[in-house]
């Protein structure tokens, strides 16, 4: 029988009472006694020879603070952001490959642009692709199965009016095709990502407190700049931001919104067809100061756009096109430009003007006051007056803009002057023949461009420039009319 000599006397008044007794009635303390004399010595020396335990430290505590994306493109000063960071972003990509069979997880693992993955396509009968900025890539030569994109459906939430899904507390978008059985037999799973500082580029225009309309072609990133636009509006600059988010792209899936719109609320959308409906009823229940909208596309819907800004209330929207000549031609839509409608002329009108009886003119003001054009994440065009735009677009005349340009690996907060027009004679492709394009302009482009130098002289005292090369480029540039 051996005893722990190292254990206290609890562990001897815990024991039962029949050991105790029959330790009384035998020789085993005298025996036990002499031994432990006779190795005492000995135990000195096994006890010296353990090693010492390993000291433990208390497990550290992550704050919020330690976890949250750096904003404003900052980096933090806590020593765990980075790698927290990171391991939120690996997380979530996680989540989204984890809707892949494990073929194709396999091979998609192994692909060099996997952080720059944009979306996967899963056709049933096809072989499965991935997109990435570089192109398309054939993730497996095995066709797309029914077990494949069952095994993708349950995964994810049950999917919408519109046949969109996604993934609890992230921003993936998982889009379905349906036959006419209406059997799911194909999927769009999109990639979303919260990128901090992404509206940086157009961070003049956020500040300036002024509706924004942000246009571009589907995938060139307006949704990841308007929820870059939400967050720097309710935590940088302190407002009441209400998010109206149809198919929870802006906060993603699940009641719970995602981390990347900051102190933002968001408002879901039950059906595609209410969202007019909740647009106007943030603003009667919640008393926004700004509202984030996502694909204007009916007309209900900007309507419902036109009334908010009646009432006093900051919007910010997108809707799809390349550029405003897109808009101004789009029934739907020309409400969100003012409107168009058409005014016949006198006879001596026409000849002031130089133009024909029956031309084309604006209604009223437009519902946002300025608007930006995606061409790319990294690049866009900005016009400050999308009234003076649509009145130039509707005289058959070329509008006033400029070109802005971000460095995609830049990671510090960018403040640039806006730079004049005729700053960049190097620059082939955004000059301006001064000698064709005086004799163009009329009487109401030399007010556009005093307006346009006016608010460049006054941005001027207020920003500064960092040299070297700033990251954002800006540029006034007159676009030439296509023959």
């Amino acid at each position: 029988m051996l005893i722990d000599i190292n254990s206290s006397w609890h562990s001897a008044n815990q024991a039962p009472i029949s050991t105790l007794k029959y330790i009384q009635n035998t020789n085993f303390i005298t025996s036990f006694s002499s031994s432990f004399r006779r190795t005492r010595r000995a135990r000195k020396t096994f006890v010296s020879q353990k090693p010492t335990p390993p000291s433990i430290h208390p497990p550290t505590v992550r704050r919020p603070s330690d976890w949250a994306p750096p904003r404003n493109g900052s980096v933090s000063d806590s020593p765990n952001s980075a790698s927290t960071s990171r391991s939120g972003a690996d997380i979530e990509l996680e989540l989204f490959l984890e809707l892949l069979p494990s073929r194709m997880r396999r091979e998609l693992c192994m692909h060099r642009e996997l952080g720059d993955l944009i979306e996967v396509v899963m056709d049933l009968g096809r072989k499965p692709l991935a997109r990435f900025p570089s192109g398309d890539w054939v993730i497996s030569e095995q066709i797309v199965k029914h077990e494949d994109l069952k095994h993708a459906i349950s995964k994810v939430g049950d999917f919408s009016d519109d046949n969109r899904s996604g993934i609890d507390r992230s921003l993936h978008r998982i889009s379905a095709i349906r036959n006419r059985k209406m059997q799911v037999i194909g999927l769009t799973c999109r990639v979303g990502r919260a990128v901090a500082g992404s509206a940086e580029i157009i961070c003049d225009l956020v500040e300036g407190g002024g509706s924004i309309l942000v246009i571009g072609p589907p995938g060139v990133g307006k949704t990841t700049l308007i929820r870059e636009i939400a967050r720097m509006l309710a935590d940088d600059h302190m407002k009441r931001v209400v998010i109206v988010d149809t198919s929870n792209e802006i906060g993603g899936d699940g009641d719970v919104p995602h981390s990347g719109i900051g102190r933002a609320r968001r408002m879901q959308v039950p059906n595609v067809n209410m969202q007019h409906s909740v647009m106007i009823e943030a603003v009667e229940n919640h008393m926004p100061e700004t509202i984030i909208i996502d694909e204007i596309g009916t007309e209900l819907e900007a309507l419902a756009a036109s009334t908010i800004a009646q009432r006093g209330v900051q919007l910010v929207g997108t809707a799809h096109g390349m550029t405003i000549d897109n808009i101004v031609k789009n029934p739907s839509l020309q409400i969100l430009v003012g409107g168009i409608e058409s005014v016949t002329l006198g006879d001596e009108e026409a000849k002031k003007r130089k133009v024909q009886k029956t031309i084309l003119e604006r209604k009223g003001p437009p519902t946002f006051t300025c608007a930006v054009e995606m061409i790319s994440r990294t690049e866009c065009r900005v016009h400050h007056r999308l009234d003076a735009t649509v009145d130039a677009i509707l005289a058959g005349k070329l509008p006033l803009f400029e070109v802005r340009q971000m460095d995609a690996e830049h990671h510090e907060p960018l403040k640039v002057t806006p730079i004049l027009r005729g700053s960049y004679p190097e620059e082939s492709e955004l000059t301006i023949n001064e000698d064709k394009s005086a004799e163009m302009e009329s009487d109401e482009d030399s007010e556009d461009e005093d307006y346009a130098s006016n608010q460049f002289k006054n941005r001027s005292i207020k920003r500064s420039v960092r040299k070297p090369s700033p990251p954002v480029c800006v540029y006034t540039y007159r676009e030439r009319k296509l023959l």
